[in-house]
Formats: C-alpha cells, sequence, structure tokens
C-alpha cells in the first residue's frame, strides 16, 4: 500500500512540477518580412502585448534589409502569450515610421496577419498571434499605403 502512495506522490509531484515548468517557458518566434523594398533602410519590428499595443514595444528587433527582398528575424525568450507585430521599413533612417500631413505613412508597413491597413491601425485582435510552441514562425508582407 505505501509502494502504491510514494508512486501516487511522486505522479502528482511531477505533473505539478510539468506545469510549473509549461507556464514560465519561452518560445522562439521567427518574424519573416517579405516585401522589402531593396532600395533602403532598416526593417524595425516591435512586439505588443493587448496591454501596450501601439505604444511602447515590450522587444523589438532591427534588421538589416541589404538589398534583399525579403528578411527573417528571430524574437528570443518571449514567454507563452498573445501578440501582435508591428513591422516598417525606416526607408530614409531616422528611426520612426514617417507620416504625411493627413497622418498616412510613407514608408511601408505591416502587421502580423496582414489585416488590411489602409485608413486605420489595426485593432489588437485583428493583428494578435498566440505565441505557445517552442519555435513558431510567421510571415508578414510590408507594403506602401497605396498598395493596401
Amino acid at each position: 500500500m505505501n509502494v502504491w502512495l510514494g508512486l501516487l506522490f511522486f505522479l502528482l509531484t511531477s505533473l505539478s512540477l510539468a506545469g510549473q515548468a509549461a507556464s514560465t517557458a519561452h518560445v522562439r518566434l521567427r518574424v519573416n518580412v517579405e516585401g522589402v523594398d531593396e532600395k533602403g533602410g532598416d526593417i524595425h519590428l516591435a512586439v505588443h502585448t493587448s496591454e501596450n499595443f501601439l505604444g511602447k514595444a515590450i522587444t523589438g528587433l532591427i534588421l538589416s534589409a541589404m538589398g534583399k527582398n525579403r528578411v527573417s528575424g528571430l524574437l528570443k525568450a518571449l514567454p507563452h502569450n498573445t501578440y501582435a507585430i508591428a513591422v516598417y521599413q525606416d526607408m530614409n533612417g531616422n528611426n520612426r515610421l514617417d507620416k504625411n500631413a493627413l497622418g498616412i505613412p510613407s514608408e511601408p508597413y505591416a502587421f502580423s496577419n496582414n489585416p488590411s491597413v489602409k485608413w486605420s491601425a489595426p485593432s489588437f485582435s485583428e493583428a494578435c498571434v498566440v505565441v505557445n510552441q517552442a519555435e513558431q514562425a510567421i510571415t508578414v508582407e510590408l507594403k506602401y499605403w497605396k498598395d493596401y
């Protein structure tokens, strides 16, 4: 009888520890960016949660386009969560998405899930991606405003 109780305790403890490990697990998210303008600028990726969507990013990357029409970056150690990725190509090197007097972006931009974003920014739910696998990849396509 004590052997069975010991085995049951061991199994319950193991399951409890496995659940704790899963809740603190981190993932690697590869972001593939297509539609890069070969003429210019670094690619800026910003990772947002629902609480900070389109505000201050929780993390990000800057990728060099170097004459390519496609680039890829790896975001490491993201906790399992739901995120939205905002991307733009900084054509003039000023580290921001430029807009004209009407607020229309003048540089290529995109969001995760590739929502149509011509007249307004997407909502978090339109751009969010559930990140819950050890290795995961998404693809976004940069476009100029006129191309949406």
